[in-house]
């Protein structure tokens, strides 16, 4: 009897254990394969965070052990963003740029693309979990490829980033940069030529070696970090030092960087068939991929044009300028245009700085020298983004292609949405306008809120309030944050002044913007039971 109650005690405690990990499991808030990829890029970001904040990691006392600023540029770096507080040109060691460029290879690539690389490398069985969650980070709409396109990705990716630091290497060791701005500032009523604070690698072979790494391995992951100076491309880019080579490699790089793993796959199978005399078609997501970059590609950089050019007169654009410094904002006040810029010079400009508004963040002009429509057509262009699985954020241009071609269905009152003899699932047209309506409203709110928190920040001296375009000037910043393109029209005096939750806000931004949307919320949503019941049916009007 004794022995009957001992195992009926024992019993029940093993039900009750079993019942508690069972309630502790449903309870956990995260899905098995995005959750773990959320807390994976959780845990880097803030070991990247702390590494930043560590003297002999950061020159700049004032930003030793500042774990916030530390975060945000680790986020920046991981997501491939570029968006930065700090310089990382002037305020980091050499151990410093190491962590930035080792966050971005692993943003860029994919933390479990990486893992089952090095799995092929040695060898090793890869896990069916494993190419689950590596499926989920990058893309792939059948398993049993996702391995073969991981594979091929990587290669691709290697190949154009290893080709591109040894052009790009001759190219910062025999090409000077610029040291002054061609714009002027006003200086005790003065002009006086403006210090670009350049690191120069002009004939330094181990500082061009450095250089070559770092700024090939940042234009194909799409990072914007560059480590010549706080002003980005600008020194390649001034009176005698035009370098349109070193802008077309960068350019080309990012482009390639943008397409995605599943394209670089479908490009392979293309050439591979071609060779043995096969026919092979590009999957879906590879025609609706280029049906929206190409278009953008082509006509972004045509519409910012004439968008200035119907201000050809007062377009800082056009021409050089001199101007006065804000006390308050760092930024530029009271412009007068000095002499016009070369036709060339303008279409590069305009070229370069649109395509990058894409997915890079390089820039070779100041943001803010394009107007308030310019802006508002480069923040477009840096919510829609590039490929999904690639290393652009943004709501991707599949996502924006199905919307469009969904609308088009419902305005020709088809019942499915199609698109190259195949019809798109509806459950993925619901997911993709859930990730628009999702995206505006992070937007939207991340807006208000840093305009709320922020608001002595946009503040000039001149009128005591804030600029008309500085509403612009914030949606650039928050979809530059949200498209992981790192284009800022904000001075570094202005980021040191946004309030904690601005940079919070920015920093979630940049980290959904990584994730993705669709990959965001599937970390939260666990797989539910189905059931063949519904509510009943009643009709609503709408507008």
């Amino acid at each position: 009897m004794e022995n009957k109650d001992r195992k009926a005690k024992k019993d029940l405690k093993k039900v009750r254990t079993q019942d508690f990990f069972f309630k502790l499991k449903n309870a956990w808030p995260l899905s098995k394969v995005s959750g773990r990829i959320f807390l994976i890029y959780l845990l880097i970001v803030l070991v990247g965070g702390l590494f930043l904040s560590i003297p002999g990691f950061v020159k700049s006392d004032k930003f030793q052990w500042d774990f916030i600023t530390a975060v945000f540029t680790a986020v920046s770096a991981f997501s491939d963003t570029g968006i930065t507080i700090s310089n990382a040109a002037q305020d980091y060691t050499l151990l410093g740029q190491i962590v930035l460029l080792i966050l971005i290879e692993m943003g860029g690539i994919g933390v479990l693309t990486i893992k089952i690389v090095i799995f092929i490398i040695i060898n090793k069985k890869i896990s069916l979990d494993d190419t689950i969650i590596a499926q989920s980070e990058r893309g792939g709409s059948v398993k049993s490829s996702t391995i073969e396109m991981i594979k091929d990705g990587f290669v691709f990716i290697s190949f154009v980033q290893i080709i591109s630091a040894a052009i790009l290497f001759f190219l910062f060791f025999y090409l000077k940069p610029g040291e002054f701005s061609d714009n002027m500032a006003l200086i005790g009523g003065e002009d006086k030529t403006v210090d670009l604070s350049v690191v120069s690698p002009y004939k330094n072979f181990s500082q061009s070696f450095w250089f070559s790494i770092f700024h090939s391995t940042s234009a194909i992951n799409n990072a914007g970090f560059d480590i010549v100076s706080g002003n980005s491309l600008q020194p390649y880019n001034v009176n005698n030092a035009h370098h349109y080579s070193i802008q077309i490699v960068f350019l080309m790089e990012w482009v390639i960087g943008g397409l995605g793993y599943p394209t670089y796959h479908d490009i392979k199978k293309k050439i591979k068939a071609k060779n043995t005399g096969e026919k092979v078609r590009f999957s879906l997501f590879t025609k609706l991929n280029f049906w929206v970059y190409i278009p953008l590609l082509i006509l972004g950089p045509l519409a910012v044009y004439f968008s200035e050019f119907a201000h050809k007169d007062t377009s800082l654009i056009f021409y050089n300028y001199s101007y006065e410094v804000d006390p308050l904002t760092g930024q530029a006040i009271n412009i007068n245009l000095l002499v016009p810029k070369t036709n060339t010079a303008v279409i590069m400009d305009v070229i370069f700085n649109t395509t990058s508004c894409r997915n890079a963040g390089f820039s070779t002009v100041p943001m803010n020298d394009f107007n308030s429509s310019s802006k508002l057509l480069l923040s477009t262009f840096m919510f829609i983004g590039s490929a999904p699985s690639s290393t652009a954020g943004g709501i991707r241009t599949t996502t924006f292609a199905i919307i469009i071609l969904s609308t088009i269905a419902l305005i020709r009152n088809n019942q499915h949405t199609s698109a190259f003899r195949k019809t798109i699932p509806a459950e993925t047209v619901r997911r993709s306008f859930a990730v628009f309506f999702i995206s505006v409203f992070i937007v939207f709110m991340t807006l208000f809120g840093i305009y709320v928190d922020s608001y002595s920040s946009f503040t000039t001296k001149v009128s005591l309030q804030t600029n008309d375009d500085s509403v612009i000037k914030l949606l650039l910043l928050i979809t530059s944050a949200y498209g992981t393109v790192g284009m800022n029209p904000f001075t570094q005096n202005q980021m040191l002044t946004f309030g904690t939750l601005s940079k919070l806000l920015l920093l979630l931004c940049m980290f959904l913007g990584q994730l993705g949307v669709s990959n965001t919320l599937l970390a939260f949503i666990k797989p539910s039971r189905k059931t063949n019941s519904k509510f009943l049916d009643e009709d609503v009007t709408i507008g």
